[in-house]
C-alpha cells in the first residue's frame, strides 16, 4: 500500500476505532468530518504555508451537561491513530503539543461555525472542550496497552493558543473504557447500564437535576473512577468502575463514595477493580468493610474484578 493510501487508511480506521468508544460512552449521534472556517486565518496559519483557511474536525458532540446548570457542552474530538507512539518522552511530548496545538485553533475558531450556534432547550451557557485520542494501532511492540499520558506530565503552551480543557485519551485509558463497560453492558444488559451524574457543585439546580443518563460525562473520560447506575426492574445497584489497582485504602475511600452516593437512595453496591482476585483480596475486602459502622450499608457491597477469566467468580 502505498503512502499516501496508508495514511487514509490509518486514518480512516482510527476514526472507526474512535466511533465504537464514542457509541459505547452514549455519543451515538456525534456528528463527523466537521469543517470549521478559520477566522484567525493569519494566526493559524501552517509554517511554510499560506494563510488557514479552515479546520477539520473528526467527531463534534453536544449535549445539554448534567455536571453543570443550563449549559450546553461541545466537545470536539481529534483522532491520531500511528504506527506506534515515539520512543521517548521529549518525542511524546513533541508531538502531543502538535495535536494540541492543532486542535486548540480549531476551537478558537469554532464559535462562528453554525455547529456551534445551535441551541439547546434550558440552557443559556457554553462550554467548549477538547477531546484527543492518540491511538497506537500497531499490535507488534508489546506497546498496544502503554499509557502515554503519564509520560507528558505537566504540560504548558504558553500563549500559542486559548482553550478551556483538552483530554486526551491513549491505548490504556481507551481499553479501560473499552473493558468497563463492555462488561457492565454484557453482565447487566446494555438497556439496564445508566451513567450516574454526581453532585459536583456546579448542577444545584433541584428543577433540572437529573442523576443517571445514557451519555457519559466529558468530565468523566478521564477519571479513574466511573459511577454506573444499575436498574433491572425493581433492582437499584451502584457500579463503580475503577482504573487503578486493588488496595484496602482504596476500596475504603470508594465505600466511603459510594456511601454518600447513595445516601438518598437505597441501592446495591459493586465496586469493579482491573485486578480483584477474590481468592487473595477477601479477607482484605472484610477489613476495609468493618470499619464502617453501618452495618446494613457494607452487607450490600459486593468487590469484583471487570476483566475475570476462568479463576474468577468462583468463590
Amino acid at each position: 500500500m502505498a503512502g499516501g493510501e496508508k495514511a487514509k487508511s490509518s486514518g480512516e480506521y482510527g476514526e472507526q476505532i474512535v466511533k465504537n468508544i464514542l457509541d459505547m460512552m452514549g455519543w451515538n449521534n456525534a456528528n463527523s468530518g466537521v469543517t470549521v472556517p478559520c477566522v484567525h486565518k493569519e494566526k493559524h496559519k501552517r509554517e511554510n504555508s499560506k494563510e488557514s483557511q479552515k479546520h477539520g474536525i473528526d467527531y463534534v458532540y453536544t449535549y445539554k451537561s448534567q455536571l453543570r446548570d443550563a449549559t450546553k457542552q461541545d466537545v470536539l474530538v481529534s483522532v491520531k491513530c500511528r504506527d506506534g507512539y515515539p520512543v521517548t518522552d521529549s518525542g511524546i511530548k513533541s508531538k502531543f503539543k502538535e495535536f494540541v496545538l492543532d486542535l486548540a485553533y480549531a476551537m478558537e475558531c469554532y464559535p462562528a461555525c453554525e455547529l456551534a450556534k445551535k441551541k439547546i432547550p434550558n440552557t443559556d451557557k457554553k462550554v467548549i472542550s477538547g477531546l484527543i485520542f492518540w491511538i497506537d494501532r500497531s499490535r507488534e511492540d508489546g506497546r498496544e496497552n502503554e499509557s502515554v499520558i503519564d509520560k507528558i506530565g505537566n504540560f504548558y503552551m504558553n500563549q500559542e493558543c486559548v482553550y478551556e480543557t483538552i483530554a486526551l485519551v491513549d491505548n490504556k485509558r481507551a481499553q479501560f473504557l473499552y473493558q468497563l463497560l463492555s462488561y457492565a453492558h454484557s453482565k447487566y444488559g446494555k438497556e439496564n447500564v445508566e451513567f450516574f451524574y454526581i453532585d459536583t457543585g456546579l448542577n444545584n439546580s433541584s428543577l433540572q437535576r437529573v442523576y443517571r443518563g445514557k451519555e457519559m460525562p466529558y468530565e468523566y473520560i478521564n477519571s479513574n473512577v466511573i459511577p454506573l447506575a444499575i436498574s433491572n426492574g425493581d433492582e437499584k445497584r451502584l457500579f463503580i468502575g475503577v482504573a487503578e489497582a486493588f488496595c484496602k485504602e482504596y476500596l475504603e475511600r470508594l465505600i466511603g463514595l459510594a456511601q454518600e452516593l447513595t445516601s438518598t437512595w437505597t441501592a446495591k453496591v459493586t465496586i469493579a477493580f482491573p485486578d480483584y482476585n477474590s481468592f487473595e483480596h477477601k479477607e482484605v475486602v472484610l477489613m476495609a468493610k468493618s470499619s464502617f459502622e453501618n452495618a446494613d450499608f457494607v452487607k450490600n457491597i459486593e468487590v469484583i474484578t471487570y476483566k475475570p477469566d476462568f479463576r474468577d467468580e468462583v468463590i
